[in-house]
């Protein structure tokens, strides 16, 4: 009963906060943090020391974290560990308490009762918290908050790092079309701790649908926290994820002499993306965005070829950029 009128008390206050409901394209503001090449400065660092840092990753996480056994497959030697340079920057050169969360391909109930765990954990230290997360991770973040809308006063601020918000289109595919990923794939997708029900919460119905019933409570979240919005746009750049971009772009797998090769069951909208989300699903209504061109959907958490942005300063001006939007600037 309590949590409901905390509920209906938050999106009231949104509805009466029409103005802030702008969204702002902050990609400028982020490549004139990022061209500076600047360590966090000490008032930045003092500023930031109060906080508690949450880094959530996604999907397949499990296959690049060093010593996580419910994958079988692992692949953090070759790339290092998901979410390895942030937290090695925010904890080990900037001194300040950052902590990756466990994440889970197979379950986001997993992911949330670790997101709401560390909230407590927080709270209790009367500490407020910045999330940083990574795809499926931002996803259950969303829907942690929107199912416990009392959590917002321990937040301080929310980085969504290409999170398909209405859903990833690749998703969709892998359970329909000619390409059948599902056949093909079923008997693979348990060795790396996924699961189908996991694919299918990505696609676009299943997130749609729920941006759409969320939507008033969503409103008033981002009333109330500063949030920023990651997304990546590879099209036109070398890749590996070169075919999902295309069918996102195209509703093709590959195009031969402008000709589809193999048409998919995607019939649009059609996107740029960064090989997994289309940048127009890692927006949230109302919430400030930043475009990070030339950038697919592995390279910010791990390191893979084609790799065009420092993680290290795309991570520090992400922080800065933030930082400036939670006080105010």
């Amino acid at each position: 009963m309590v949590q409901r009128y905390i509920t209906y008390i938050l999106i009231l206050s949104g509805l009466f906060m029409g103005s802030s409901a702008w969204a702002l394209d902050l990609t400028g503001a982020f490549h004139k943090a990022l061209n500076k090449h600047q360590t966090l400065t000490p008032n930045e660092l003092a500023a930031l020391g109060d906080y508690d840092f949450y880094l959530v990753p996604g999907i397949l996480s499990e296959a690049f974290v060093d010593g996580d056994e419910r994958s079988a497959v692992t692949f953090s030697r070759l790339t290092g560990e998901y979410f390895e340079t942030q937290q090695n920057l925010l904890k080990n050169q900037y001194g300040l308490r950052s902590q990756r969360l466990s994440s889970s391909s197979k379950s986001v109930a997993e992911i949330r009762a670790n997101i709401r765990k560390a909230l407590t954990e927080s709270r209790a230290a009367e500490r407020k918290v910045i999330f940083m997360t990574h795809s499926l991770g931002g996803l259950a973040l969303l829907e942690e908050l929107v199912s416990f809308p009392g959590h917002q006063a321990t937040v301080a601020g929310i980085v969504f790092l290409q999170s398909p918000f209405k859903g990833s289109p690749i998703a969709d595919v892998y359970f329909e079309g000619p390409l059948h990923l599902n056949k093909w794939l079923r008997p693979i997708i348990p060795y790396f701790n996924t699961s189908t029900e996991t694919i299918k919460y990505l696609g676009t119905s299943s997130r749609k649908q729920f941006m759409a019933e969320s939507h008033l409570i969503i409103q008033s979240l981002v009333q109330h926290i500063p949030i920023i919005t990651v997304g990546g746009v590879v099209n036109g750049h070398s890749s590996l994820f070169t075919p999902a971009v295309s069918i996102m772009a195209t509703g093709c797998f590959q195009k031969v002499f402008g000709q589809c090769v193999i048409r998919t069951s995607f019939a649009g909208p059609y996107d740029s993306s960064d090989g997994m989300v289309p940048f127009e699903s890692s927006k949230i209504e109302g919430t400030d965005f930043i475009k990070l061109e030339g950038v697919d959907h592995g390279e910010t958490v791990v390191n893979i070829p084609f790799e065009q942005y420092d993680k290290s300063q795309v991570t520090t001006a992400l922080i800065r950029t933030l930082l400036s939007k939670m006080n105010g600037n």
